[in-house]
């Protein structure tokens, strides 16, 4: 047995086991939530409860207690406790699970999940006697995992203000905080800099316990800096590969990841930065929830909004959200590859697979030359279209400073295809401007576009020998023709309604500008509460489309709606395989493209239904708002303003989601397991 494996406490390939600690951690730090659900249920009358819900609520809390305590040495009778706490608990959420369907929801998926977890995974194969390094490292991630989730729904609810939602949190995180330091203590010799590392989470929390003395909700939660800490330090007893490696170094080693985990970890901070009381107009700090909702629309650039942008936010707050449009349009590998070329250094081939994926670049050989491009294009679109808006501000009648202040601001957020604009009815007081509308019109069709597709189409339309990608003729082809029959339909559907107050040039300047910014940019010239059902439906196939891939934009990407569109075409034709512009597509992209579709669709109606269970708006009016959400639009029908808190997180899983896209967040969840060749027997499926 090597030193690592002597460390860790763990057998070699053929005599390997699982460890239940973090089972027994989770189930520890779960004794609480008994009485967190008696007063959910039952109010704070709990001392005139009757006996037998008060039996129920202690047997409960004692079985979880015994369950934690005793599934690492005796599985059996730990699956028998653990069960025993989790049916108990059930039954004393009925009455309230019954008035709340989304809650009961919750609760029974988490309970299947856990059922499964304590019947189905690796206690077969337990010891009984396990080391002690896997005991107190898996009793502490189990801990963490349950405190840390516990806290943030309190938060997100806000009802952390009662003395049980303060004592429920306390128990949890005081029982992952003592394990931590167990841990630290036992650890210190095998694992110096992942201590030092928690040590400083320890002094973070000391700091914030003095800082906010005898504000006992501030105190209790100081403890969630270790609990975090020890999601993220302590290694998984259950996972040879993670003990083996950092994991910062599987992050880093995984595009997906690294993609979705940087886009993660900007929200976060845009929402800290927006907490900020200095980035407020009267300098108080607005709601954790609203702050972050804001926060990942800007940095998914999507455009819904819960707070009044100009009136909410002072020049600090503004340029802070301008930051994270621009980090967000861009995409943070891009920023990545173009530092890492100026400091030298060589991606590895995986990366480099990422980030062509991302710009859409043909030739892995050129990405630091495509990548300075993209931020070179960017850069200098964004200038000329400010100082375009600049002189039409000014015009109408802003100041100098003023006026180039909102015309840097629109600029960056129609190029990024982000929808924020700095007044509070959007762009409809522009309406009557044709110079404003086409220069935003303008910076956001660049933006959504790849900046490959932008410059291949000088050399496409001059007929040049350099060859054109099939990727940028289907993107600019699909483009051309949504932005036309967009314009036609809108025209067409709200001539005699909400265009009938126009002159015909405003008609026409407003229906176009309404038909570039509906798939993706999430401006609006007109009022969006009086369309037509007409309108509503074509506005809602086109944001599922959304922009090109390698652009600013959101949706499905107009190349993958071609392919399946030819794909459609060449079947009913009998044609295969399937060709445009002389060139053959490959199987693999249709299936890609079909899956992508799929993925959409399936996360529409999910969110959709989650809607639907906890929301008292309008149907229309939610299945607009998780279209525009998940194809990063910004468009709404009134739906954000009367959004509660719950339906504020599902929009903002939604806008992520649709930024980093259902396929990238599967490869972020996937193990990337090489497959197997066997070969099946082929058999045909009768379909459609």
């Amino acid at each position: 047995m090597s030193d690592s494996d002597r460390e860790h406490g763990r057998r070699g390939p053929r005599g390997g086991s699982r460890s239940n600690s973090t089972l027994g951690g989770a189930l520890l730090a779960s004794i609480g939530i008994p009485l967190l659900v008696l007063h959910m249920v039952y109010g704070p009358g709990i001392v005139a409860l009757p006996v037998v819900v008060k039996t129920a609520a202690v047997f409960s809390v004692v079985s979880f207690l015994l369950a934690g305590m005793g599934i690492d040495r005796f599985p059996r009778m730990g699956r028998i406790a653990g069960s025993l706490a989790l049916l108990a608990l059930l039954g004393l959420g009925t009455p309230y699970l019954r008035e709340a369907p989304f809650v009961a929801l919750v609760a029974l998926l988490g309970c299947t999940a856990m059922f499964s977890v304590l019947w189905d995974i690796g206690l077969a194969r337990t010891r009984k006697r396990t080391r002690w390094h896997i005991v107190y490292g898996g009793h502490t991630r189990g801990a963490a995992l349950v405190a840390a989730p516990l806290w943030l729904a309190l938060v997100f609810s806000g009802s952390y203000h009662p003395l049980v939602s303060i004592l429920v949190v306390g128990i949890a995180l005081g029982i992952a905080n003592a394990l931590v330091l167990v841990w630290m203590m036992r650890m210190r010799v095998y694992h110096p800099k992942r201590v030092r590392a928690l040590a400083l989470a320890a002094l973070v929390a000391m700091v914030q316990i003095l800082f906010f003395w005898g504000q006992w909700w501030h105190m209790a939660s100081a403890g969630i800096w270790l609990a975090l800490g020890a999601i993220l330090m302590i290694p998984n007893p259950n996972r040879i590969d993670w003990d083996q490696a950092s994991w910062w170094e599987l992050l880093l080693d995984h595009p997906e990841r690294l993609f979705v985990g940087t886009f993660g970890a900007i929200c976060l901070a845009g929402t800290l930065l927006l907490l900020l009381p200095q980035s407020t107009v009267h300098g108080g700090s607005i709601t954790f929830i609203d702050a972050l909702f804001t926060s990942v629309s800007a940095v998914c650039v999507t455009g819904l909004t819960v707070l009044d942008t100009p009136n909410v936010f002072n020049g600090l707050g503004q340029f802070f959200l301008v930051i994270l449009i621009q980090i967000g349009g861009l995409g943070i590998m891009t920023f990545s590859t173009l530092a890492l070329w100026a400091m030298g250094g060589r991606m590895s081939l995986r990366h480099e697979g990422a980030v062509a994926s991302l710009i859409s670049s043909q030739d892995r050989g050129k990405l630091f030359v495509s990548a300075r491009q993209i931020i070179a294009f960017t850069f200098v679109i964004e200038a000329v279209g400010a100082l375009l808006l600049w002189v039409a501000f000014l015009l109408r009648g802003d100041g100098a400073m003023k006026g180039l202040w909102r015309a840097v601001f629109t600029a960056v957020s129609a190029f990024c295809n982000a929808g924020f604009a700095l007044q509070s009815d959007n762009l409809l007081g522009y309406q009557d401007s044709p110079f404003i509308l086409h220069t935003v019109a303008m910076l956001v069709i660049l933006g959504g576009l790849s900046p490959m597709a932008v410059f291949s189409l000088p050399l496409w339309i001059g007929r040049s020998k350099r060859p054109v990608s099939l990727q940028s003729k289907l993107s600019l082809v699909a483009t051309a023709g949504l932005l036309v029959v967009g314009t036609v339909g809108i025209a067409l559907f709200e001539w005699n309604g909400a265009l009938r107050d126009f002159s015909l040039g405003d008609a026409i300047h407003n229906a176009w500008f309404q038909s570039v910014t509906l798939r993706t940019a999430g401006f609006n010239s007109i009022d969006m509460t009086g369309l037509s059902a007409a309108t509503l439906t074509l506005m809602m196939l086109w944001m599922f489309i959304g922009g090109s891939p390698g652009g600013t934009s959101g949706g499905i990407k107009t190349t993958t709606a071609s392919v399946l569109c030819l794909s459609v075409v060449h079947t009913i034709m009998g044609r295969w395989p399937m060709t445009a512009f002389g060139r053959r597509i490959s199987e693999r992209t249709w299936r890609k493209a079909a899956v992508t579709v799929t993925l959409a669709l399936l996360t529409v109606m999910g969110a959709v239904m989650a809607l639907f269970l906890t929301q008292s708006i309008s149907p229309r009016a939610l299945v607009f708002e998780v279209i525009s959400a998940l194809g990063t639009v910004g468009l709404s029908i009134g739906a954000t303003a009367q959004l509660d808190g719950i339906g504020k997180i599902i929009i903002t899983l939604c806008m992520f989601v649709g930024r980093v896209g259902g396929l990238t967040l599967l490869m972020f969840l996937s193990q990337r397991r090489p497959p197997r060749n066997i070969n099946w027997p082929e058999e045909d499926v009768n379909v459609g």
